[in-house]
């Protein structure tokens, strides 16, 4: 029995992909932190992601869990019943539901630590329930009690003690509220009888065993009506182990009945990166001068800054003072650094090195992306006698020094006194191996696409640009099995399509016109082939004043549904599609929201909303939820859209200063009501994060050289 629990290498997938930084706490089949089976009231560090995938002769689990702040827990989660074939042969049962939890008080000296959750808060109901558990450490001992309702209901259940609040709690409802899945079962919550729930753990002293056992309150029913599991015990048996950083597995013996066994991975996003400096000699050294190209006028200190600058990933505009100032302001984008707080530290150490003394304020005119943001200005350090020191030589703490960095509103630097001609057009290009995965499909937990993509960038100016990403398979287990039912246009449930008879094909052609109408007006116009499944033309535009918390946005294109072969042909289907959006940005743990209300892809029209937490480190998890006037009929499974969204640079996988990052959108199924087009709604707001003016600030003692 054992051996037909070993995981597949697909599987595995899902979860080693995430060793990126180490973190562990201990999980339940179910993803959320607890015991064998039930939760408790623990918590994973914060920022931290794990995959958890638990087999048994019951159940087969695949979850992603995100600890999205100290307190709240999410879990995604796809469960196959009757995973052997014991009864159905060769017919499986598969669901997809979310979990929230939430510790509402921590622990004390005293007092235990309090979390309630909901699972499946979305789905089918299948695997509903509710809790409020508490857990408390007593020496070696991590004991947890809990109170269930739902599934946690079955083994010697009784009344409800909510039913001192309202009557209406003493009964819960059954039916059809979760058919089509994906609607909010609020009827349902803390609703009928409840159950007792616990457990232990125990970690055996100088060791990375950890020992576990749980009385659950679950009776499986539905697993017995079908003949799964026949009157199971209530009682669970387990181990685990962490002896591998970021890994743990596990084995238990469940409800006297069965083996299981659990392997989860976890990375840690919380951490501050580390920062990455470039490795080359300066030409304000010997060596350095002699790898200068010939036309370097080492003389020149704006020279020898340019070429520095260029070869740390910093390109260098111009630069604008007047004669006897001390001040000088410099354009500078950024090419290289996931971080803005890098590049500015990057560009005023180098500035510490080249400019003259005279210099005692420089100003760094932030352009992202050929788009303005603040001027951040930054004071050397002068002794007594005039000279210019070393913050580092001096010895003093950077926190107490970051008033020398200042964040200031953008403005024009008029004429400059020195500029670089970087000599358009400019061709760039790149290849690089890609995985796509489609993770909770319906048909399997995982599913993927190895393929080399191909880039290019033709640069015509500082503001207009083409680009190309091409693609050519490698591998690829999409399929066509699943037609889609979809009674709306299909603009996104035909997807496998793309994927197949278009496995070798263009993803994207398009130019594009980027510019600041001024500091706090941002415009982006594009016309092509805009994503895998559409062309055409559109814009965006951006009002976001300096230092406030709010911007506003709107886009607005045609576009034209392509064919599947994914190249030049269209079908017949086209579209306006376009949103008007609201922006805020809270300074509740870095969390970002966003409204957009509208029209989409498949002509519908409602709102989105969309909350995302950013990380120091440029790591980024938020969720969003679609309505539109498409009834959960007409959409079909899982009711209307809504999904996970993760973003991680690059930077802290290779250990390299770069600004690429791999984004995803975590759904459970892919349908067509709500949709937007990809890449137009919000992405200026979105892209420009790091260098908005409460980035900035938080990170001036990064910035300080």
């Amino acid at each position: 029995m054992l051996s037909s629990l070993l995981l597949r290498p697909a599987q595995l997938l899902l979860v080693t992909g995430l060793l990126f930084v180490h973190a562990v706490a201990s999980a339940t089949d179910f993803g959320t932190t607890g015991l064998v089976t039930v939760p408790t009231a623990r918590m994973q560090a914060d920022g931290t992601v794990t995959a958890t995938i638990a087999r048994n002769e019951v159940l087969d689990i695949f979850n992603l869990t995100f600890q999205a702040a100290p307190f709240i827990e999410g879990t995604f989660r796809y469960s196959i019943s009757d995973p052997r074939d014991k009864v159905f042969s060769g017919k499986e049962y598969e669901d997809r539901s979310y979990e929230v939890k939430l510790r509402v008080l921590e622990e004390g000296d005293l007092r235990p630590a309090f979390a309630i959750g909901i699972r499946d808060i979305f789905g089918t109901g299948i695997l509903a329930g509710e809790y409020l558990v508490a857990s408390k450490t007593l020496a070696v001992l991590d004991l947890t009690v809990g109170l269930g309702w739902g599934r946690y209901a079955g083994k010697s259940s009784f009344s409800n003690p909510l039913t001192v609040l309202d009557n209406g709690f003493s009964t819960r409802p059954t039916g059809d509220y979760g058919l089509l899945g994906g609607t909010i079962r609020g009827e349902t919550f803390f609703r009928g009888e409840a159950a007792l729930f616990g457990g232990i753990r125990y970690r055996i002293p100088n060791s990375s065993f950890h020992l576990l056992a749980e009385y659950s309150s679950d009776v499986y029913e539905r697993e017995q009506l079908i003949g799964v599991l026949r009157q199971p015990s209530p009682f669970s048996i387990g181990v685990t182990w962490d002896g591998l950083k970021g890994m743990s597995f596990g084995a238990s013996y469940q409800r006297g009945q069965f083996l299981g066994l659990t392997l989860k991975t976890a990375a840690s996003f919380k951490p501050r990166q580390k920062r990455i400096y470039e490795q080359f000699d300066s030409v304000a050294d010997d060596l350095g001068q002699d790898q200068a190209p010939s036309f370097l006028d080492l003389d020149s200190w704006y020279d020898r800054l340019l070429f520095d600058a260029e070869r740390s990933g910093l390109r260098l505009h111009s630069a604008h003072f007047s004669p006897g100032d001390d001040q000088v302001n410099f354009a500078v984008s950024n090419t290289s650094y996931a971080l803005w707080a890098d590049a500015l530290n990057q560009f005023f150490t180098l500035s510490e090195i080249h400019l003259p003394k005279n210099f005692r304020r420089i100003g760094v005119a932030v352009l992202d992306d050929n788009l303005e943001g603040p001027l951040v200005s930054y004071n050397r350090l002068v002794s007594k006698s005039g000279g210019i020191l070393d913050p580092i030589e001096q010895a003093l703490d950077r926190k107490s020094l970051s008033n020398l960095v200042s964040v200031l509103p953008n403005r024009k630097l008029g004429r400059p006194n020195h500029e670089t001609d970087f000599g358009y057009p400019k061709l760039a290009i790149g290849a690089d191996l890609a995985l796509r995965l489609q993770v909770m499909d319906p048909d399997a937990p995982l599913k993927h696409q190895l393929y080399l993509k191909n880039t290019g960038r033709v640069a015509l100016s500082d503001s207009l640009n083409i680009w190309s990403v091409a693609t050519i398979d490698i591998s690829n287990d999409f399929d066509t099995r699943r037609p889609s039912d979809s009674v709306l246009p299909r603009v996104r449930s035909e997807i496998n399509q793309y994927l197949t008879q278009g496995e070798n094909g263009i993803d994207s052609l398009f130019g594009e016109y980027k510019e600041s109408l001024s500091s706090s007006l941002h415009a982006r116009f594009y016309v092509g082939l805009l994503e895998e499944m559409f062309g055409g033309v559109g814009g965006e535009v951006l009002y976001e004043p300096f230092a406030t918390r709010w911007a506003v946005g709107a886009n607005l294109n045609w576009v034209q549904q392509r064919a599947f072969d994914r190249r030049f042909r269209f079908q017949n289907y086209n579209v306006v599609t376009g949103h008007l959006s609201l922006f805020y940005a809270s300074d509740w743990h870095n969390f970002d929201f966003g409204l957009h209300v509208g029209r989409y892809l498949a002509g519908d029209r409602g709102f989105t909303f969309e909350a995302k937490r950013t990380f120091d480190n440029g790591f980024a998890l938020g969720a969003y939820f679609t309505r539109t006037n498409v009834s959960a009929e007409d959409f079909g499974e899982g009711s209307y859209d809504k999904g996970i969204a993760i973003t991680i640079p690059y930077s802290l996988m290779l250990g390299k200063n770069t600004r690429g990052k791999y984004s995803t959108v975590l759904r459970t199924i892919e349908r067509d009501g709500g949709r937007r087009l990809e890449g137009t709604v919000g992405l200026l707001w979105w892209n420009r994060r790091s260098v908005r003016f409460d980035a900035l600030r938080d990170n001036r003692d990064r910035i300080l050289p």
